[in-house]
């Protein structure tokens, strides 16, 4: 299999060699900025973290990952035995145990609504795949959105599988909020980049499609070198592209009712919406990173769309898409991809020598992210006062015997650098370069007695918002019954990615509307409750 443009097999050379848009193919010098230095920051930054990626929900980027030789992950279904092919892998045991379950038809001839593929959902659930069942979303615009609904599928108890990678596992991690199933631009990166089949795929119920097609992509095009796909909603997730092949099987458990020892369980006491709670909750604690080691990312590989000339901000809402990108650029993208991909040798993760640029933007962040928002934040009223804070960080940079404005920006925009990594050698040590250098040169520039505070607080304001990063957004401590909310796909209302909040489980249902109008619903199955 080629890429879906059949122009890109007869070209690949030609276009090969007009690829400008990647430093590993054209070095630019350290004093050139490298385009969208900001985005790519944040995206390097939140990688593998599901606080910044719910809210840069629209990623831009592939990154070549591994994930570990004895790796534990967790798939729910209706059946006990052991997956072989194709399917759904979950980081956490509490994303997975809500697809364990089966459903039957109702007994009834009612026919079942139409979803926004044109399909019956009735045909859905007879060949819905096990890790589907709460991806169902009514269709999302039309008055039959409130009619009565018929008798939904029953559902049953069915089975937490526990699987571990056989070895270390080369995947294509895809960021953002890549498994939400909206028409907001989280699916980009796959339907428009990757598998160029934006026109067929129509956002939300081509999810099995979608997966056969990645997996045929990275067994035909790239000779079977990517394994599978890490992506993200409420959790994070991969599509394994053969289970037999990559994973050994620990083990199935039940996941019907249960109750504390000595007490017998209620079989028509619904465990869902209690489930749902602890999903989200066990979720948020990847907001930092995923944990363990359990995935490496290579920062020096990856491709990202920001690097390009894209014109990804034409929408409104200021949300990345790359609907609007021409056929000659993404195809441009799509050979750089293929190249990198068939260079990559995952072994040098394992063995280390790839810089994790993700730590060093967590320097950048933990020195400067708390300083500018203090400086802006009121409590600092006077120039005096401003001076005094900047004079406290700025002071290391500083020979003050032979003062020198451009060797002193230069010292703090060097600082985080590897002393071994040349800056013109990847994207994500430009881009780290490139962002401390813009925060080096404002905070230098304010470093003036004759400049009015209301000039240097304009200067401030400027950088935070060129910025932009994610840190920004998160709530003060919550209380232990409490997370930080922000709308993680399928759940959140728009006023959650604005203002997010602590909020406790009776806050959290219902927060439905962001990833569409009017969003998933709860609707009953049997005694328990899904998102439809």
């Amino acid at each position: 299999m080629m890429w879906p443009v059949p122009a890109v097999a007869a070209s690949s050379l030609l276009i090969a060699s007009l690829v400008t848009a990647l430093p590993r193919s054209e070095p630019r010098k350290a004093t050139n900025e490298i385009r969208n230095a900001n985005h790519i920051f944040n995206a390097i930054h939140s990688s593998m973290r599901q606080w910044g990626s719910s809210l840069f929900h629209n990623g831009m980027s592939v990154f070549p990952a591994v994930v570990p030789a004895g790796t534990q992950f967790y798939h729910g279904t209706g059946l006990e035995e052991p997956i072989q092919g194709l399917e759904w892998l979950a980081f956490e045991p509490e994303h997975a145990i809500m697809f364990a379950r089966s459903f039957k038809p109702p007994d009834s001839e009612t026919k079942w609504p139409m979803d926004d593929s044109g399909q019956h959902l009735q045909s859905r659930i007879d060949k819905l795949a096990p890790s589907e069942p709460v991806q169902i979303i009514v269709a999302s615009s039309g008055d039959e959105d409130y009619r009565p609904r018929p008798s939904p599928p029953r559902s049953e108890p069915g089975w937490l599988h526990t699987y571990r990678t056989k070895e270390a596992t080369p995947l294509l991690y895809i960021d953002g909020m890549s498994a939400g199933k909206c028409d907001k631009g989280t699916l980009d990166s796959q339907d428009v980049l990757l598998l160029n089949a934006s026109s067929e795929s129509k956002g939300r119920f081509w999810e099995r499609e979608r997966a056969d097609r990645l997996c045929k992509l990275a067994a035909e095009q790239w000779s079977g070198k990517i394994k599978g796909f890490i992506r993200m909603e409420a959790g994070f997730e991969i599509i394994m592209c053969s289970f037999s092949d990559s994973l050994d099987f620990v083990q199935s458990t039940r996941a019907g009712p249960f109750a504390p020892t000595g007490a017998k369980p209620n079989p028509e006491k619904s465990q869902f919406q209690r489930s749902v709670w602890e999903w989200v909750k066990f979720v948020t604690a990847r907001y930092d990173g995923i944990g363990g080691g359990r995935v490496r990312l290579d920062y020096d590989k990856f491709i990202t769309a920001y690097s390009y000339d894209f014109d990804l901000f034409q929408a409104h809402d200021g949300l990345p898409r790359l609907e609007n990108a021409s056929v000659t650029s993404l195809n441009l993208a799509r050979v750089d991809i293929d190249t990198m991909i068939r260079a990559w040798d995952p072994d040098q993760i394992s063995s280390g020598n790839s810089t994790d640029w993700q730590s060093v933007a967590d320097m950048v962040v933990e020195r400067y992210g708390k300083l500018l928002k203090y400086l802006v934040s009121g409590s600092v009223r006077t120039t005096e006062e401003l001076l005094s804070e900047l004079e406290l960080t700025l002071r290391v940079f500083i020979d003050s015997d032979a003062r020198d404005a451009k060797a002193e920006v230069d010292r703090c925009s060097w600082q985080f650098n590897p002393t071994d990594s040349n800056v013109q050698s990847s994207i994500a040590a430009r881009s780290i370069h490139d962002v401390t250098r813009r925060i080096c040169e404002t905070l230098f520039l304010i470093f003036d007695i004759n400049m009015p505070r209301s000039e240097s607080l304009r200067h401030l304001w400027a950088i935070i918002h060129y910025l932009d990063w994610s840190v920004w957004k998160k709530c003060s401590e919550c209380p232990f019954e409490e997370i930080c909310f922000i709308p993680m796909w399928p759940f959140g209302a728009p006023e959650d990615r604005e203002n997010p909040q602590c909020r406790n489980a009776s806050d959290l249902s219902g927060r439905m509307g962001y990833w569409g109008n009017p969003g998933p619903r709860a609707v009953n199955f049997g005694a328990d409750e899904v998102w439809a």
